[in-house]
């Protein structure tokens, strides 16, 4: 997983929008934030039911809360079927509390996409062309502790236990082991009104128990897409790098 072999290619020719939702394609942007809406409205009518006993559940549950109050990170997702790494998520809390985050992506028709917010102003790239917004002006986005980026809670290693309607233990020929979730797709389409035929994730951890990466797979019955996000510098990120500013060097 190369993210700086990432950060120079700003001319492949990527589709981006092979995400599903309710049987058509949407941006992975928007996609990501329909499995965060999936997370609220899950658990906002099941907290109080009994959880279901399944593979992995501890250590996932365990990843999940490590990831929450994680300090810092990189989230990298590859499109399974191009096997390409395509979208990147960068965070960091500052000593004042405020968040630092870049997220970058590279669309078919502009190229390179970015966006970066540093607590001070808020910086987005697009197909080479610039926008900075300060603090206070209409469309500023900043965060910080009491309000981080959702991208940045672990939510992106998707997890909802009452949704899931079997599991399985798949060992590794390294010795670790791969936690495989499948989705009641009946219940979900009924939760969001979308049409899914398919939702399927993995856990992967090594042979010493540490997290290695995370596949979500999903289908509607006519289309279809998977990705992978492996988490680097998780807790050990002291610097991101703006775009925005390294663009006009």
């Amino acid at each position: 997983m190369d993210y700086k072999k990432f950060r120079r290619t700003n001319t492949v020719i990527l589709l981006i929008g092979d995400a599903l939702s309710a049987g058509r394609y949407m941006n992975m942007k928007k996609f990501l934030a329909v499995l965060l809406l999936m997370c609220t409205a899950m658990l906002g009518g099941c907290s109080l039911k009994k959880e279901y006993d399944l593979y992995g559940k501890a250590q996932v549950e365990a990843l999940r809360e490590s990831a929450k109050g994680w300090q810092s990170g990189r989230y990298l997702l590859t499109n399974l079927d191009t096997d390409v790494m395509d979208q990147a998520f960068s965070f960091m809390y500052n000593e004042d509390g405020s968040q630092t985050y870049l997220y970058e992506r590279v669309l078919e028709e502009n190229g390179y996409y970015a966006e970066f917010s540093d607590g001070e102003a808020f910086y987005v790239l697009s197909g080479g062309e610039t926008n900075i917004l300060k603090k206070g002006s209409e469309g500023y986005v900043s965060y910080d502790r009491k309000n981080p980026h959702p991208y940045s809670t672990g939510d992106l290693l998707f997890y909802e236990n009452l949704f899931v309607k079997s599991s399985e233990e798949i060992p590794g020929e390294d010795g670790g082991v791969c936690y495989r979730y499948y989705y009641n797709t009946e219940k979900i389409n009924d939760t969001l009104g979308t049409s899914l035929t398919e939702f399927v994730t993995e856990y992967v951890f090594g042979s010493e128990g540490g997290f290695e990466y995370f596949v979500q797979r999903n289908s509607d019955g006519e289309n279809s897409y998977a990705y992978r996000i492996d988490v680097i510098d998780a807790d050990s990120l002291t610097e991101i790098e703006n775009p925005v500013m390294a663009s006009e060097e």
